[in-house]
């Protein structure tokens, strides 16, 4: 299982032809801490460490992580950050 961090996407993108595309919603989130409403229902309030394309690496804080399979998600949402604008 591979996660991508932030060195090999820009890397990607430097080189490859996704170099004209924005970020999409999951990359963008990287870093930051998000409110993921599961498929049952219940609300998981974590930091996105990583993602890969059927999973999310979260830090849920006092040490522990946790992989959610996209699948199992229904909502998604967390605060944009302005990146220098």
């Amino acid at each position: 299982m591979k996660f991508l961090d932030n060195g090999e996407e820009e890397a990607k993108k430097e080189t490859g032809k996704d170099a004209a595309k924005p970020k999409q919603f999951i990359p963008r989130a990287v870093g930051q801490k998000v409110t993921i409403r599961l498929m049952d229902g219940r609300p998981l309030i974590a930091k996105l460490e990583s993602h890969n394309n059927y999973e999310l690496l979260l830090d849920v804080g006092k040490g522990k992580k946790i992989i959610v399979f996209k699948h199992a998600i229904s909502t998604m949402e967390y605060e944009v950050q302005d990146e220098g604008r």
